[in-house]
């Protein structure tokens, strides 16, 4: 067997350790890198937090922008109740059932399962059939099963307690004056037909006149397919804190990055002199490696300032007329040509920008909806979602836009989508199909 060398030149990027501990601060969020330094700290003695450096921050920003009078800074603690409010549970769709059940005047046994159902409702105010069937196996008498789902189907909002979509359609139906038998039968054993608008299918499957189907399709729209949507089970709120703001003063942009979420940190005197002091020791050369990191951290967090304060400015640039309420949505921008002005690598960009939020006196946004490649005569995707949200208001009711009429009517403008585009725009601004539309 012949054995051969052969030398070959290629170029390899070793990412080290220090490198990567930047790249990832320099993609943090706000809330991210706030919790990130607060560990450090913890098992970091040279990090010492300079006292009220936040509030001190905040104030000095926020009396320089009429629009956030009032706003306070989160102090990183518990929320603190308004002054003599008395503090209650929010009220919850399990806490407006137990009301209705506490009036009810159910025996015992029965009021027990009833509220064990409730507490086996999902997002959608509807039980698993197999938490019914466990329960039977559990030794619940399948009467009382039956009687306890009963009772809760009766309650207010109506179709609570549905085993299915079908059955929470049928529940409000139900409770609706008139013949709805056709819609009624269309609930147990036709909804997929009805999905795909097969009304041919659907009356002969069911034996009965298509315009009786056409009829109670349109009575079963007009249902809540989530009747308890306003009850829909939240968790514990979560807080939006903007990275970075823009603010108009004296006729300027100008970038305020958020500072004062993040505890501000100096190195220890102490723990510098002990350094010092004994050079040779043990303890000494633990705390050498601790300031050295702490100062390495410190300076990706001034880095990562600076940074994003760059991408900002050129951001801000790009979309003035945004900013200064000319236009009421930004124009198109690609992320590579933000880096081209910079001089940055797109990665580096798209790591700083990325998961980020801005606040403005328009609101506050993700940073990402501040890109976009151009649709037609210069138009950003947010501009055709705009101008698709407006053929939509000014439509008639009795005869609305399909996405084929909106995507002509907008290729008619020069604006060349998609009807697949069109239909994706009309959801990501929570407007319904033009059958719902229909009045």
């Amino acid at each position: 067997m012949e054995h051969k060398q052969q030398l070959e030149l290629a170029q390899v990027l070793k990412l080290s350790p220090t490198l990567l501990q930047s790249m990832g601060i320099l993609q943090m969020t706000t809330l991210e890198l706030e919790e990130y330094l607060q560990d450090l700290a913890l098992e970091n003695p040279v990090m010492e937090e300079t006292p009220g450096a936040r509030e001190t921050a905040w104030d000095a920003f926020a009396s320089r922008v009429p629009w956030l009078a009032g706003e306070r800074i989160a102090s990183g603690g518990p929320a603190v109740g308004e002054p003599g409010r008395r503090d209650r549970e929010p009220e919850s769709l399990a806490f407006f059932l137990a009301e209705q059940l506490d009036r009810q005047g159910l025996d015992q046994p029965l009021l027990a399962v009833c509220r064990y159902l409730v507490d086996l409702l999902d997002d959608h105010g509807r039980l698993d059939p197999e938490d019914l069937a466990d329960l039977t196996q559990a030794g619940v008498p399948e009467a009382l099963l039956e009687e306890g789902v009963a009772a809760l189907q009766s309650l207010d909002p109506a179709g609570v307690g549905a085993r299915s979509a079908g059955e929470s359609l049928a529940l409000q139906l139900k409770r609706q004056p008139g013949d709805h038998r056709v819609a009624l039968a269309i609930c147990e054993k036709g909804l997929d037909l009805l999905a795909r608008e097969q009304y041919g299918a659907l009356a002969r499957r069911l034996g009965v006149p298509r315009k009786q189907v056409e009829a109670a399709a349109q009575a079963i729209r007009a249902l809540d397919p989530n009747p308890v949507g306003a009850w829909a089970v939240q968790g514990e709120t979560e807080y939006l804190r903007p990275d970075a703001w823009v603010a108009e003063i004296d006729g300027t942009l100008q970038i305020f990055v958020n500072q004062w979420d993040l505890p501000q940190f100096h190195l220890s005197p102490a723990y510098l002199q002990m350094a010092r002091e004994d050079p040779g020791g043990e303890a000494a050369d633990y705390l050498r490696q601790k300031i050295q990191q702490a100062r390495w951290v410190l300076q990706c967090v001034r880095r990562r300032q600076e940074t994003l304060t760059r991408c900002l400015t050129a951001l801000v640039a790009a979309q003035e007329d945004f900013f200064r309420g000319r236009t009421s949505v930004p124009g198109p921008l690609l992320g590579r040509e933000l880096a081209e002005t910079l001089g940055l690598h797109p990665s580096t960009v798209s790591r700083t920008l990325g998961h980020k939020a801005l606040q403005c006196r328009q609101g506050v946004f993700p940073l990402g909806w501040f890109f976009g490649r151009a649709v037609g005569e210069g138009l950003s995707p947010q501009g055709v979602q705009a101008r698709i949200a407006q053929l939509v208001a000014e439509e008639d009711s009795r005869c609305p836009y399909s996405d084929q009429e909106l995507m002509e009517r907008l290729q008619a403008e020069g604006i060349p989508v998609a009807r697949r585009t069109v239909a994706k725009y009309r959801q990501a601004l929570g407007l319904p199909p033009s059958y719902r539309r229909k009045r």
